[in-house]
């Protein structure tokens, strides 16, 4: 597809797991870019996610990037989309499996709740829409 067909009205920015971490980030720090994204089974924040995930993703993703929220309590605050949940700017869907070992479910609802205590409105004419799926682990493959 060439760039000119690209419609620059409807950007939108969809990821999960480390991607769904991403698109929550991306409509949350740089609003102006998109007109919708869906977060699918991503980490909203990560002081919360050190405690309740399984050791080995402890180990060796959070604490081999990031250290821990002890030795690193800034950089776990900076990074986790939690913390910026008053900057959505567009519709937002949520996505998360109930059954989710590495990234618990939790995390999505977490966020929501965050976001309705800012103002926001859950709902399909609303500002946010949530999905849990049924019986669904990490990277599931029913989408709604």
């Amino acid at each position: 597809m060439a760039l000119n067909t690209v419609d620059e009205d409807r950007v939108a920015v969809f990821g999960g797991s480390y991607g769904g971490y991403s698109a929550y980030c991306q409509v949350l720090k740089y609003p102006e870019l998109y007109d919708a994204g869906i977060a699918w089974m991503g980490m909203t924040d990560l002081e919360g996610l050190y405690e309740e995930t399984m050791p080995n993703y402890r180990t060796e993703m959070l604490e081999y990037y990031l250290g821990t929220p002890d030795e690193n309590p800034e950089l776990y605050h900076e990074r986790s989309p939690i913390n910026h949940a008053d900057s959505l700017s567009c519709p937002l869907l949520i996505l998360h499996g109930e059954n989710d070992s590495r990234i618990p479910i939790n995390q999505a609802e977490r966020f929501r709740n965050t976001l309705i205590g800012h103002g926001y409105e859950e709902g399909p004419e609303g500002d946010l829409e949530y999905k849990e799926l049924s019986g669904e682990g990490h990277g599931s493959t029913v989408l709604c």
